[in-house]
This record gives structure tokens, sequence and C-alpha cells, in this order.
């Protein structure tokens, strides 16, 4: 088929220099047909701008080519990538459409690979299609999640339309496939699709409007008092199914509230330390009081890591569910938690 093409278009463009444009635009125009249709769109594109510069009034061949091409770019995009972005799709015209989809280049990355970085520049708008990952600002030794990251938002909307270095960094959690726009390509678009631009800025800026008013929610819900308490206590790092990844790690609690709790940890290696902010965990402790006692057993996602000296880190833990207001009571009666035990199978460190 390939051979049989270019043939054709030798032949068309021997016609051009011919004079016979008639028969080159015909030619052309299959051509065009053709290449559309083999999902080949350069081609295509190509094509139909040669056939514009042999005869610009064949205006019947130049708008139908242009519809054929336009017609089988909406075709080719994948369905699945228009139901996880049908928010932002169903304000575009099949044109603006065609224009944002093949405009966007697609990337896959592993667990706790840096996609941009605080500090530094980022010319890309990152649109997630899969997986999981962590927006953190660092702050001398502390580090702070200030969200996930997951299928159907978007990242670095910040400094995409914006020229300004990275205030955060966005580090995948898991396996992460995820398609991004240039800002080259966006920048063009403020010519050649005004209206797309707008509306794409327009989009972001709802999502990021989002994005903060979750922020600032989950903000509140560590605004609780917090009481300082000692003892050990047990976690294990959970995969996104709520199963257990690996085997349970020993710390010291430090505090807790009917939000979270912050506990302290001691590795030798920062890496380690720094790739549990973000993931969910569970914890499991027990209050005695008197004779009876209270048993924790909590899921949540780690917000905070804090680097201390002498290998020590502190792990902040935002719960998934609230305590409730009568343990938060009975635990401020008591500054420690029974000393048991722990399992022998436990590592003393997240080392």
């Amino acid at each position: 088929m390939t051979d049989d093409l270019l043939k054709k278009e030798q032949m068309a463009n021997q016609y051009a220099a011919q004079g016979k444009t008639e028969h080159a635009v015909k030619l052309l125009f299959d051509l065009i047909v053709a290449y559309a249709k083999a999902k080949n769109f350069p081609k295509a594109e190509t094509l139909r701008e040669k056939l514009f510069e042999v005869d610009a009034m064949a205006l019947t061949e130049i708008i139908k080519a242009a519809e054929v091409i336009e017609e089988e770019k909406n075709i080719a995009i994948d369905r699945n990538h228009l139901d996880i972005w049908a928010e932002l799709y169903k304000t575009l015209t099949k044109e603006e459409s065609n224009a944002l989809y093949f405009s966007l280049k697609t990337a896959e990355y592993g667990p706790d690979e840096v996609i941009f970085q605080q500090g530094f520049r980022n010319e890309r708008l990152y649109f997630i299609n899969q997986g999981q990952l962590k927006l953190i600002y660092s702050q001398s030794e502390r580090k702070t999640l200030l969200r996930m990251v997951e299928s159907g938002m978007i990242a670095g909307e910040d400094t995409f339309f914006f020229i300004t270095f990275c205030t955060n960094s966005l580090i995948t959690n898991s396996n992460v496939k995820l398609s991004y726009l240039e800002r080259e390509d966006y920048q063009k678009w403020q010519t050649e699709f005004v209206s797309l631009a707008s509306k794409l800025a327009d989009y972001c800026s709802r999502l990021k409007k989002n994005y903060d008013a979750a922020g600032k929610k989950n903000f509140n819900r560590r605004e609780h008092k917090r009481i300082a308490v000692t003892g050990p206590i047990m976690f294990q790092v959970m995969n996104a199914s709520g199963g257990f990844i690996g085997k349970p790690f020993k710390g010291e609690l430090s505090d807790i509230s009917v939000g979270g709790l912050s506990f302290f940890i001691k590795t030798a290696s920062q890496k380690n330390a720094l790739m549990l902010l973000g993931r969910k965990i569970n914890v499991k402790f027990r209050f005695a009081i008197g004779k009876s006692h209270i048993d924790i057993d909590r899921t949540g996602v780690i917000i905070g890591v804090i680097n201390h000296l002498f290998s020590d880190y502190s792990v902040h833990l935002r719960f998934d569910n609230l305590l409730s207001d009568v343990v938060v009571e009975k635990l401020g009666t008591i500054s420690h938690t029974e000393k048991e035990p722990s399992p022998e199978h436990a590592d003393k460190a997240a080392a």
C-alpha cells in the first residue's frame, strides 16, 4: 500500500509540474483520504497544504479534505481517554478536541519517580490517566504532602500557565500513565485555536479551586487538639486495594488527636523515610486506662515526614476517619500507651 501511495504522490507531482492541475488535485485529494484513514495525520496534513499550493481555488477539495482529516482524527481518539476527561472534552468542538488530543504526548513512570521538582522550571501540563502521585512541599528538613494526585486530575498548572519556578514537587506513588502538553504547543493555540487555549485555562482554573478547597478541608481536619503520648506503635504500609505490603514496623508515638497522630521512626536511609510520604498505612496500638484498655486500629495517609537528628524521623498521619469524641476524652486522661511486647516479626525501624 505504501509503495502504491508513493507512486500516486509522484504522479501528482508530475501532473502539477506539467500544469495538469485538475488531475493533480484529484490524486492529492485521494491521497489525503487514504493517509487520513490510515491514521497518518501528519502526512495527510502535509498533502493538504500541497493541495492548497497546487490550486488555491480548489475549495471543494480543500474543505472536504479538512473535514475528512478531522473526522478520522475524531474516530482515532481513545475512548478511555475521553471517558477520563469527559468534563473537559464536552466543552470543546470536534476540531478543538482533535487539536488537544493529538497535541498530547504520553509517558509511563514507575513508583517514586520525580515528574517535576521544587525550585526548577516546568514546561508541561500533566493529565493523569492512571496511577497515583503525591504533590510535596519541602521546607528545610520538613516534607509536607499537599495532596494526592490521581486519575482525572491535572498537575503542573501553576508553572504551565505562568512562567515561574515550581513551588512543589510531583512524585509518583505507584506505576503511572499520563499525558502531557508542551507549553510550546499551547502557545501555538494562541493564534490557531484561541478558544481552545482559553477553555483549557478555565478548566484548569476550576480544578485548582476544587483542589484548594479539598486541601483546606483536609488541613482543617488536622486542626484538632493534640495530646502528647508515648509508647510503642505498629504500622504497616498498604496498597491501593487495602492489602498490606511487606511486614509491619515499629515506631514511638509522639502525639494524637481525633484527626491523626505522629510517631517517630529510626532509619539511616533518608530515602526510605521520604518514600513513606503519601502512603496509606495501618497503625495499631493500645492505650491502658487502669485495668482496662483501648485498642486503636486505624488507617490513614502520611502527610508529613520531618528529619530530626541521629536518624530520627517524625511521621505525621491523617486518619481516614476521625476518632470519636469519647475516645479522645479518655485519651486526655492518660499520657502513655500500654507497654506490650512487640511482634517478633516487626522491624524496629523502617530501614
